[in-house]
């Protein structure tokens, strides 16, 4: 399995409905709505890189209101536990 950040840049006053569209996805864990250069901060989980390059090009960039994305993908994760 592939974990990924993406990050998207969405058209001004499309936040929430992008955010509510990408959360339908199987592949979107969390969606949350920033402030900054990018507008939407999303984790997501795929099979393998192909599939998570697949699902950016046919999913994610296709959502009415994207107008970019990044993404980034976790080659290893900590976790503080305290």
């Amino acid at each position: 399995m592939v974990d990924a950040v993406i990050l998207l840049c969405v058209m001004p006053g499309t936040e929430q409905t992008v955010k509510e569209k990408v959360l339908e996805l199987n592949e979107v864990r969390k969606c949350n709505i920033t402030f900054g250069e990018y507008d939407l901060f999303l984790d997501v989980k795929a099979k393998n890189v192909k599939t998570l390059g697949s699902f950016v090009t046919k999913e994610i960039r296709r959502v009415s209101g994207v107008t970019k994305s990044i993404t980034l993908i976790i080659s290893e994760s900590l976790e503080d536990n305290g």
